[in-house]
């Protein structure tokens, strides 16, 4: 009998248990009208509530009812109200809980799927235009603050918040389509800057598809945005929307910079050539768009030297001396272009390296002749290169390719004790 009793209280005990998630959530919603009464001196009745609606709802008990999630929006929003007022005394104010109004985002968007009744809808939707406010506030605190990532979940929550308020038969909050795009925009530029570009490529494409553009240049930071986003993972995709962007914004040196990376990354520089002065016509004073053209000619020129087409080769060692000189000129300090020049000289001396031991084997007086000939003309040139790898160490120390051609240089010539010098602070760099 005993243990009959005691089953049947257990049983009892187990039934008051299992209502408590339920009461527990209309506790929270009281708690939330207490404090709604004086906001000033009731801010534990906040807390408690959050507390009680935060447990309650991942309780499958009551985690399918609409008052759950109602009442948990609700009190998220008071939440992030309560940080709203400290951004309106002091816009630069750290919040002190930040996610509180896309947990109250969540939290509507869960109850408007539950909501059955004319009355409910609309009380979501009452809730949710406080949201809205919030969402962009924080967007904008979290975007300053550099959490793009949380920035992002604001500013899409923007976009999600207005999907539920018309699906919940009130008008949009974003009124009209340019206000949705420039949300979009917003939203896209913070999910690309937290790395999240599946996220990001979904609105940039519909802003593209959606020809959308602003007094900013939006519209090129798009194409730009979608190049970026599909460059490593598609290519015909990435083609695609650079292809569109220079079509359409012709004049935006971001798209054309992005075209000169991309012949860059592809190798193709002959094509480079004429991307790269415009490039210098738009921006005359970006001496690494010099350093990039001497570049194209420096690598078109040892392409020439291996097909033995002397004269093209020349053409283009001329042209890559010619655009780095004129960095130089313009800064005389620039360690790219002072090393570039170095390179380009040591380079031709090697290709007369090369003949020169060809000519190695003839002992016919002639060819003595031109191998001393060749000779000559390599020191020239390992002449012309040293004085410029010797300032590009004095800016770099420990730069590698450097150290490596002044110890290569120094022992052609036959001295041994600087090439040997150069040698060791090579070994003690890689150790």
């Amino acid at each position: 009998m005993k243990n009959l009793l005691f089953l049947l209280f257990a049983c009892i005990g187990l039934a008051v248990q299992a209502q408590e998630p339920e009461k527990d959530v209309k506790k929270a919603d009281r708690l939330l009208g207490i404090y709604l009464l004086d906001t000033r001196n009731n801010a534990d009745k906040l807390k408690e509530a959050q507390q009680l609606i935060d447990a309650a709802s991942t309780n499958e008990a009551v985690s399918g009812m609409y008052k759950t999630w109602v009442t948990k929006g609700k009190v998220y929003n008071e939440i992030a109200g309560t940080d709203n007022v400290k951004l309106v005394v002091n816009p630069k104010a750290k919040l002190d809980q930040p996610k509180s109004a896309v947990m109250a985002l969540e939290a509507l968007k869960k109850a408007s799927e539950l909501a059955v009744k004319a009355f409910e809808k609309k009380d979501v939707n009452q809730a949710l235009s406080e949201t809205v406010q919030y969402l962009n506030n924080f967007g904008s605190v979290l975007y300053n603050a550099g959490d793009l990532q949380g920035a992002f979940k604001n500013f899409e929550g923007v976009l999600i918040a207005n999907d539920l308020f018309v699906a919940n038969g009130g008008k949009p909050i974003l009124e009209s389509q340019e206000d949705i795009n420039k949300q979009k925009y917003i939203a896209a530029i913070c999910a690309l800057g937290a790395k999240q570009n599946a996220a990001a490529g979904v609105y940039f494409e519909e802003l593209a598809a959606a020809n959308y553009n602003d007094s900013t240049g939006a519209g090129s930071v798009v194409y730009e945005s979608l190049y970026n986003i599909y460059s490593n993972t598609d290519d015909a995709k990435a083609e695609k929307y650079l292809n569109e962007g220079r079509i359409k914004y012709p004049n935006e040196t971001n798209l054309l910079f992005a075209e000169i990376n991309h012949f860059l990354k592809k190798g193709k520089l002959n094509e480079l050539i004429d991307k790269l002065k415009l490039a210098i016509s738009k921006e005359p004073n970006n001496l690494s768009i010099y350093n990039t053209l001497g570049n194209v000619y420096d690598n078109l020129c040892q392409k020439e030297w291996e097909k033995k087409d002397l004269v093209k080769a020349e053409e283009y060692f001329n042209e890559s001396l010619k655009y780095y000189g004129i960095v130089l000129e313009k800064d005389p300090g620039n360690s790219n272009a002072t090393y570039s020049i170095g390179a380009l000289y040591y380079n031709k001396a090697a290709i007369l390296s090369k003949d020169m031991n060809e000519l190695a084997n003839d002992y016919t007086k002639e060819g003595t002749k031109k191998y001393d000939a060749k000779k000559a003309e390599m020191f020239v040139y390992f002449d012309k290169a040293l004085p410029y790898f010797e300032s590009a160490i004095k800016m770099d120390s420990n730069d590698l390719n450097t150290l490596v051609a002044l110890k290569e240089i120094y022992a052609k010539k036959g001295d041994f004790a600087k090439s040997n010098q150069y040698k060791d602070q090579i070994e003690a760099i890689k150790k």
